[in-house]
This record gives C-alpha cells, sequence and structure tokens, in this order.
C-alpha cells in the first residue's frame, strides 16, 4: 500500500491494497458529515481484520461505566457471488487497487480490478458518502463489469447488525424488517435506552438500463435487504446504487422511527444518485469556504486533513 498526500492537496490516495494496513487505512479515511461518522470499511466481503463502524452524534452507550458513542448496525455492507462463488477480496489476486478520500467534496470512491480464487476476472469501481445536505442520508454506488465470465452475480445489500464484534452488544433488536424496496433494522441501546432506525433501498442497473426485478428478501433477527441476480456476460456492467437512512429518537418519536426512516431512505432514492452527491459536493464544500477565505498563507494538506479529521466522532 503506497500512500500519495502530494498529488492534490484536497486528495489523499492509497494505490495497491496492503492486506495487513487495512485497519490503518479504514481509520485514515474515515467519512463523516458532522452527524454520522463512518469507518472506511470495504462493502464487499473480505476476510482480514476489519472493523466496521458506523458512530451517530449524540447515541450513547456505557462500557466499562464510560459515556461512549454507541458502534451501530453497519448500513455499507454489500457482498457479492459470482455463480456459487462467494467473492473474498483477502483471497482475490489483486491487479490494480486505488482508495482516494476527496476532503473537499466529502467523497470516498475506490477502483479495482480483480481474479477472483475460481478466476473470474472483474472490475470494480465504488463510490460512497455521507451527505453534508441532509445529514441523515448515506449513499453507495457499486459497479461491477465482467472481463472474462458469462454467467449470474448477485449482490447482498443489506443493513447488518450482525457485525462479529467480540465485545458485548451494546443494543437490542426491535425489529427486522424487509418489505417491497425498503429494509430497515430497528435498535433499542442498552442502560442508555436511545433509539436508532437504519433504512435502505437500492436501485439496480445493467449497461446504464434500468433491471426489472423482483429481489428476494433477506429478513433476519439481524439482518435486513435484499438479494438482487442478474445474468451477465464479458463487457456487461452492472451497478447498484445503495440508499440509506440513519434516524434516532433524539430527533423523532418512537412511533414514527421506521416510518420516517423508511420514507427517507425511499426519498433519497426518488431524488436519484447524481443530484445526492451534487446537493453533498456543494454542501461540503460550501463549509470550506470560509476556512479558505480565513487563511492567510493558504492551507497546508497537513492543516486540511487535520481540519476534516476534527469532523469525525472519533
Amino acid at each position: 500500500m503506497k500512500t500519495n498526500l502530494q498529488t492534490d492537496l484536497w486528495f489523499i490516495t492509497d494505490e495497491g491494497f496492503g492486506i495487513n494496513q487495512q485497519q490503518e487505512a479504514e481509520k485514515k479515511f474515515n467519512l463523516s458529515n458532522g452527524h454520522i461518522t463512518q469507518r472506511s470499511n470495504f462493502e464487499e466481503y473480505c476476510s482480514t481484520e476489519t472493523e466496521r463502524r458506523t458512530l451517530v452524534n449524540g447515541i450513547y452507550s456505557f462500557k466499562n461505566d464510560c459515556k461512549e458513542l454507541s458502534l451501530l448496525p453497519d448500513w455499507t455492507s454489500l457482498n457479492i457471488r459470482i455463480n456459487a462463488e462467494h467473492i473474498d477480496l483477502a483471497t482475490c489476486e489483486i491487479i490494480r487497487f486505488k482508495r482516494t478520500l476527496d476532503m473537499y467534496h466529502g467523497i470516498l470512491e475506490r477502483n479495482f480490478e480483480i481474479i477472483t480464487a475460481e478466476k473470474h476476472h472483474i472490475e470494480v469501481s465504488v463510490q460512497r458518502f455521507l451527505s453534508s445536505h441532509d445529514l441523515e442520508v448515506g449513499a453507495i454506488k457499486y459497479s461491477v463489469k465482467s472481463v472474462n465470465f458469462t454467467g449470474r452475480i448477485a449482490f447482498l445489500p443489506i443493513i447488518d447488525g450482525d457485525i462479529n464484534t467480540t465485545e458485548e452488544p451494546e443494543w437490542n433488536i426491535l425489529q427486522s424488517k424487509t418489505q417491497k424496496d425498503v429494509a430497515h433494522l430497528w435498535i433499542q441501546t442498552r442502560k442508555t435506552n436511545f433509539q436508532v432506525c437504519e433504512a435502505m433501498t437500492y436501485d439496480f442497473l445493467k449497461n446504464n438500463a434500468q433491471i426489472k426485478y423482483n429481489p428476494t428478501k433477506i429478513e433476519k433477527q439481524k439482518v435486513a435487504g435484499f438479494s438482487l441476480v442478474t445474468d451477465i456476460k464479458v463487457g456487461d456492467s452492472v451497478c447498484v446504487y445503495k440508499f440509506v437512512s440513519i434516524l434516532n429518537s433524539n430527533d423523532y418519536p418512537y412511533q414514527e422511527l421506521t416510518t420516517r426512516a423508511c420514507e427517507k431512505a425511499l426519498h433519497a432514492k426518488h431524488i436519484g444518485w447524481n443530484e445526492l452527491v451534487e446537493e453533498n459536493s456543494q454542501a461540503s464544500s460550501s463549509k470550506w469556504e470560509p476556512i479558505i477565505n480565513n487563511s492567510v498563507k493558504g492551507l497546508t494538506q497537513e492543516e486540511i486533513i487535520n481540519i476534516f479529521q476534527q469532523n469525525n466522532l472519533y
């Protein structure tokens, strides 16, 4: 993993995949909009040490009598299966890998090319952001192009409460539910009794055309979401857009939490990826303008990184 901090003041870039440096990179590429912070864990499965951390400002739990921000279900999960093979990034041959954090616009991007254990060759492009325009919304664009195989590809966009932490769970599941086009996980923190609902919906495209498809619902005790499957051949590109809302009982009555979260996720989908990106980019850049204008000598990249990290909740 080679880190480049010099190409542009506003970008941090890693080139090359270092499996033993993943946890360090997850911290360095944190995203936050000042309300939600998300560690930069991978969307797809990777059997290396990782910490899937979603934190919301004002949602606390107690650990050893210390008040800490509560570790919430992971909204980023989007596992992949090609034919019968479940993709594990740690076991793939990495042909190229690049990860970039755009601090000015608040967007995290990855581009990589892999050959899987079963010799499936794919190119992947991923973008993720937490909206600086609507602080309760996050979104992911996950695109896969087939280089050498024809068959079936499946995506599993989920809200994952089974985050495999060795610590005692900080919350109880109140409801896991998947409806026709939206899924949610509703939790309550132990001892502090905050309630949080994470809701998600999706768009599914092949070669830039909408796929008409009835998804398989995933509804388990700790997991809610969908399984999306389509046929694919050499040269085809498939894209999943994941739209998520994270609402909590500090801002909404308990009895409205799940309804309002699902409505907000569906509204984000209605707005669409392009407009959400534009709203986020404008809001994020506008936060920087007074800082830039008040800098007498101009900001160094170290100063930009420090300011960006001050918005994180860690």
